[in-house]
């Protein structure tokens, strides 16, 4: 039964292909065009245009309709002209190498149509060669003379005819209905100085393009010319008997020409045995497909439940898993929330320790004295302001004016300026602290300078200079936490330094006996090294 059902479908097809494709009115080479799909494939339509522009395109008579749109694409978006203006200048550069020998029988053939003059305004209306050629139409057209020229040719026939060659017009026209309107149409679009215009006369009616131009070419060569270069943008142009010295093929994929009756009818038979051959290899495939799609149902169904089994048993296995996933993966976030938050504990203890060691450099007055003029020079030295406004402690009130003349005076020897107006401000920077472990707002010392208009802002207190510190340190503190160091020996590391800072305010000549801030100068000037100048929008 199966074996019937398959040769009767083997039928159809033969019968269903011949229909739709063996009419014997009209048949083009698109066939294989129509086989695939109706939207625009452009990677078809340029393997299809590049196929006729090679000549591999035999006995075509339209556009296929699916490369309409590519067609025109490619023929008014600017790659025909790309296409034109790269072939003639090989052309040139080939003309350019001839030796002219002076007897004026160097020659170059030129076509007319779509070589020196364009009709793609006229094949705009025939949807750029998707309509069969229509000679009537064409003829209506080419007498009203309206053909503009091709730039880029237009400048090679100047330069062909400026250079000493006879350049001669063939085409393929009519003389008797087309010659003035031909002769007025080149001669208005530039085409000036060509040796002849030939055309096709009534002798020549009825014989191929390719060997009208065979003809009319031998000729020539029997009058004397030597044919340098033939250029058209038909292979018809091109092909036949004494082509010349070279010949240059132009694109244009929107026609061909007309075909013969014995090429549309061979044509078609072509088409007719290709497509039985499909049809037989679709049976064929057809027959094999049945088989083997009968053979997958069967083992389909014994496999069913055996699939249906494992399909369940890895959807239970995968959901274990991940119960398994989270739950790691939770106890691991926690464990390192409180890792984190231990680290965090740490360093924030480091950096109250060493805030209330802070507050002992100001009970040195001498040192704190010198820290003072320190300050005021840095900040002095940052503003570069001719006048500045001095907030400070109100304790620190005497001691900052006595340093202050000094400091204006090593200001101005360093920046080799007149020393700037300083005016103190009567607001005074927060006090220092009752008590150490007071949690009052609280200053351990230093100053703030301001400009007069207040925009700009140096503040170069001990406890901003201690954040600053602080900032850039934090990642090295928790990087040394982070690679496992005891937490014990780090407190105890962090411990013995900041208890060395009083004895460094105490002796600014003694070297730093600690080096996990590598820093090899006394702890006030390290401070003033690491000072931290800010610019408010607005003034304090």
């Amino acid at each position: 039964m199966i074996r019937a059902m398959v040769k009767r479908i083997r039928e159809v097809f033969i019968y269903l292909f011949l229909a739709l494709f063996c009419k014997a009115n009209g048949v083009t080479s698109s066939w294989r065009g129509s086989l695939r799909h109706d939207h625009e494939d452009e990677s078809y339509c340029l393997s299809w245009r590049l196929a006729v522009e090679v000549n591999n395109m035999r006995a075509w008579r339209t556009v296929p309709t699916q490369c309409r749109e590519y067609i025109e694409t490619y023929m008014i978006r600017g790659q025909y002209y790309h296409d034109l203006d790269f072939i003639i200048n090989q052309i040139s550069s080939y003309a350019d190498e001839i030796a002219i020998s002076g007897d004026g029988m160097d020659a170059w053939i030129l076509d007319v149509d779509d070589t020196c003059i364009s009709n793609i305004i006229y094949y705009q209306g025939k949807r750029y060669g998707c309509d069969p050629y229509d000679p009537q139409g064409f003829k209506a057209w080419a007498i009203k003379g309206g053909c503009p020229a091709i730039p880029a040719m237009l400048g090679l026939f100047k330069r062909l005819v400026q250079s000493g060659f006879k350049v001669i017009l063939l085409t393929g026209r009519d003389e008797e209905t087309l010659c003035q309107a031909t002769t007025n149409n080149l001669h208005n679009q530039g085409f000036v100085g060509y040796q002849r215009l030939i055309m096709r006369t009534s002798a020549n009616k009825g014989q191929k393009a390719v060997t009208f131009k065979s003809e009319i070419r031998q000729q020539l060569i029997e009058e004397g010319y030597r044919i340098w270069g033939n250029i058209g943008d038909q292979w018809s142009d091109l092909e036949g008997d004494f082509p010349g010295n070279r010949t240059f093929k132009l694109p244009n994929p929107m026609i061909r020409g007309k075909m013969e009756d014995k090429d549309v009818s061979k044509q078609i038979q072509q088409m007719v045995s290709f497509i039985r051959q499909e049809a037989e290899e679709k049976a064929n495939e057809i027959s094999v497909s049945a088989e083997e799609e009968f053979n997958i149902e069967k083992l389909q169904l014994v496999d069913a439940d055996k699939k249906k089994i494992r399909q369940e048993y890895e959807r239970k296995s995968k959901q274990v898993e991940i119960r398994k996933k989270i739950e790691y993966s939770m106890q691991l976030n926690a464990s390192r929330i409180k890792v984190l938050q231990a680290q965090d504990d740490v360093v924030n203890s480091m950096k109250e320790s060493a805030s209330k060691e802070l507050l002992r450099v100001s009970g040195n007055k001498n040192t704190y004295k010198k820290l003072l003029k320190s300050l005021i020079v840095q900040s002095l030295l940052r503003l570069k302001e001719p006048a500045v406004l001095l907030r400070c402690r109100e304790v620190d009130r005497k001691l900052v004016e006595s340093v202050l003349e000094d400091a204006k005076r090593e200001y101005a020897d360093k920046a080799k300026v007149h020393a700037p107006q300083v005016t103190l401000d009567n607001v005074y920077l927060p006090p220092p602290p009752s008590k150490v472990d007071s949690h009052e707002t609280f200053c351990s010392g230093g100053v703030v300078l301001a400009s007069q208009d207040g925009k700009i802002v140096c503040e170069n207190t001990l406890d901003a200079r201690l954040d600053v510190v602080f900032r850039q340190k934090l990642p090295e503190a928790t990087c040394l936490l982070s690679d496992g160091i005891n937490t014990n020996t780090f407190s105890s590391f962090f411990k013995t330094y900041f208890i060395s800072i009083k004895l460094l305010a105490h002796d600014p000549k003694a070297p730093s006996r600690i080096s996990i801030w590598n820093f090899s100068l006394p702890f006030h000037q390290f401070l003033l090294r690491t000072g931290a100048c800010m610019f408010p929008s607005s003034a304090a």
